[in-house]
Formats: C-alpha cells, sequence, structure tokens
C-alpha cells in the first residue's frame, strides 16, 4: 500500500469516528419554534372550548330544573302522601319538597340537589303545585343565564312546563 493510499484510508477512518461522535438533537430554534406554534393553537382553541363549557353549564342547569319542576308536578298529580309538592331554588341547592310552601314543608321527604354557581337564575325562589290537579300556585318563568347566553322554563296556570 502506497503512502498516499494510506494517508486516505487513515483520513476516512478518522473522519468516519468523528461524525459517529457527533450528538443530534434539536436545535434551540427548532424548540423554540415548536413552544411558539403551540402557545398560538392553545389561545386560538381555548376560547372556543371555554364558550362550549359555558353552553354546556347553562343547558344542563335549565334541563335540571325543568326535570325538578316535573318531578313535583308528578308528585302533586299522584297525589304522593296527599300533599301538594313544590321545589325551592336555593343560592346552592335545589330542594323538591312536600307541603303547601317551603315554610310549611314536612323536611323529611325533601329531596335535595346541588345548584352550580355559574348560572344566575331569576324568577321565583319558590314554585308549588297544588295535590291531585298538579296547578301551581302562581304561573311562573325561570330564566338562566351566564357568559355564554340564557334560557328560559315557563309554567303557566294549568302546569304546562315550557322550555
Amino acid at each position: 500500500m502506497s503512502i498516499f493510499r494510506h494517508n486516505i484510508f487513515l483520513r476516512k477512518k478518522r473522519e468516519g469516528i468523528a461524525a459517529r461522535d457527533v450528538v443530534r438533537g434539536f436545535t434551540l430554534i427548532e424548540i423554540l419554534f415548536t413552544i411558539a406554534f403551540f402557545t398560538v393553537l392553545v389561545a386560538l382553541a381555548l376560547p372556543v372550548g371555554l364558550d362550549s363549557y359555558r353552553h354546556y353549564l347553562l343547558t344542563s342547569e335549565a334541563s335540571a330544573v325543568l326535570n325538578f319542576l316535573r318531578r313535583a308536578e308528578a308528585l302533586s298529580l299522584s297525589n304522593d302522601h296527599a300533599s301538594a309538592h313544590g321545589l325551592s331554588i336555593q343560592s346552592n341547592q335545589y330542594v323538591v319538597f312536600q307541603g303547601a310552601s317551603y315554610a310549611s314543608r314536612n323536611a323529611s321527604f325533601d329531596e335535595v340537589y346541588p345548584r352550580s354557581s355559574d348560572v344566575l337564575i331569576t324568577g321565583p325562589t319558590e314554585i308549588n303545585f297544588t295535590a291531585v290537579s298538579g296547578n301551581p300556585n302562581a304561573s311562573s318563568t325561570f330564566i338562566f343565564s351566564n357568559g355564554a347566553g340564557s334560557r328560559s322554563i315557563s309554567v303557566n296556570e294549568q302546569g304546562t312546563i315550557n322550555w
């Protein structure tokens, strides 16, 4: 082997060893670009996600009150315990109760359900349905609102619940 060829062989051998010793990975620019991309993605998606969650809360709370109104009305129509029934809307809970009013109710028959504090409810705090007929003591409208919008539930004199 000639000296010239031997030097080329040694040089290639050294370059091969050096090439294997190079550490491969991401550069700082690539990492910063990736972080910026995900930051923009989250900034665009977050308002949409929060708005969807607010709509869900609003619909869920209105649906819960609708079910509690129907429960109180059904208990009155079936003359359960030969008594009127009603719904009391309080700051942190709903109570389906037995009696002519919340103040004169039989507390041992209370059905207590949690209430979301993220939804504002305007309207009466109590509605009663008379035994057997199921007619409410007064027509009422409940309005539910939060940052996403509003919904309403109305109860007419005959006990029809619309939403």
